[in-house]
């Protein structure tokens, strides 16, 4: 089975005061046997989200750990923890124009979550995977299995 972690979960994973920490490290090692996926756009917004919480008045962590996070990520994927698959960039926006235009009248979605749940369906992915009840449900109603872990 293919698993699509969104940006929630692996941010979680990976940063150990994230509220959700425990449950996605416990979801990831009960999955170990399933193949999780990585993207460019994984990349991308992760990086992002990790170096914006380290900025502010108040930042949820410094900068250096910030780095120590995407660089484990990179590592992560570059010894297989993570699969890295890449899809035509045209086809992930062109489903999520469909996925909007079907669903963006009635279920909260941002611009980032839909570029991942369009990611996930390019990729085939089995499974979505996160912490955002919205994003679930979007997934949900875009026709893929998604789950919020326990």
């Amino acid at each position: 089975m293919t698993v699509y972690p969104d940006t929630s979960f692996l941010v979680a994973l990976r940063f150990f005061d994230d509220t959700h920490h425990v449950s996605a490290t416990d979801y990831f090692a009960a999955q170990a046997e399933e193949t999780f996926l990585w993207s460019p756009w994984h990349r991308v917004e992760v990086s992002n989200a990790l170096r914006q919480f380290a900025r502010g008045d108040q930042p949820v962590l410094r900068p250096t750990e910030a780095r120590r996070i995407i660089h484990r990520l990179e590592t992560d994927v570059r010894v297989g923890y993570f699969l890295h698959m890449e899809t035509d960039w045209r086809d992930v926006l062109r489903t999520a124009y469909d996925l909007s235009a079907e669903h963006g009248f009635s279920l909260h979605c941002r611009s980032a979550d839909l570029l991942h749940v369009a990611y996930a369906k390019e990729l085939a992915a089995d499974l979505f995977v996160s912490f955002d009840d919205d994003q679930v449900r979007f997934a949900q109603a875009a026709g893929m299995d998604a789950i919020r872990p326990p």
